[in-house]
């Protein structure tokens, strides 16, 4: 990853604002994406790099000129003030929904199905942990989401991400605050062991023992 940065910033001293826009921002969003994934210095500040990288992709990839771009660079920074440290956790997973909602408006499920599936996923996540509005609401909301993902994360199209969306579903409806306690653990259970159909132990030894 550091290596990664190197190279980056490398790229910006021909890829400059100036002479290549589009490329300058692009190398912008690649360093977001390093700095969010980067093991080396302090959390905190590297997603706060990560999230001042994606900002300035995104004074070039506008939804206007580049949608694609600019959807793509909204779902990073959903993700970056998901886990984002700096500032209040509750305002830091609003952000995150208003940046994968606005995603939503170009990855559209006829158009880009398996995007609008991930974005689906994420906002799942997020309505999940949400700690603004009606835990209840914010549950059924999460639920409705994981639900819209899988017509596109079906077992046989891509059964890593279904089996996720399974899981994350089962502990959906293992925090259900309505509906029956008792109905929806077993939902909950069933959630989950679907997912171990394909989280097995051999394949996949670290999601099979979260699932457990």
């Amino acid at each position: 990853i550091e290596q990664a940065i190197e190279f980056y910033n490398a790229a910006l001293t021909i890829r400059t604002r100036e002479a290549f826009p589009q490329d300058w921002a692009g190398t912008q969003h690649n360093l977001g994406n390093a700095y969010y994934y980067r093991i080396c210095g302090k959390k905190a500040e590297n997603i706060e790099q990560a999230i001042a990288f994606y900002n300035a992709a995104l004074t070039l990839r506008t939804r206007e000129a580049f949608p694609q771009d600019w959807a793509d660079t909204q779902i990073s920074l959903g993700s970056t003030y998901l886990d984002r440290i700096c500032g209040e956790e509750a305002e830091n997973i609003e952000q995150a929904i208003t940046f994968y909602t606005a995603a939503l408006t170009v990855y559209n499920h006829e158009a880009f199905p398996q995007n609008w599936a991930i974005t689906q996923h994420n906002l799942g996540h997020v309505y999940l942990y949400r700690i603004c509005g009606e835990e209840a609401e914010n549950i059924e909301q999460a639920i409705i989401c994981y639900n819209a993902a899988l017509t596109v994360r079906t077992r046989e199209a891509s059964p890593q991400q279904w089996a996720m969306t399974q899981n994350s579903l089962g502990n959906a409806y293992f925090y259900r605050i309505q509906g029956e306690r008792a109905e929806n653990i077993e939902q909950a259970i069933t959630f989950d062991n679907a997912a171990l159909t394909v989280r097995t132990r051999e394949a996949f030894p670290q999601d099979w023992a979260m699932t457990q």
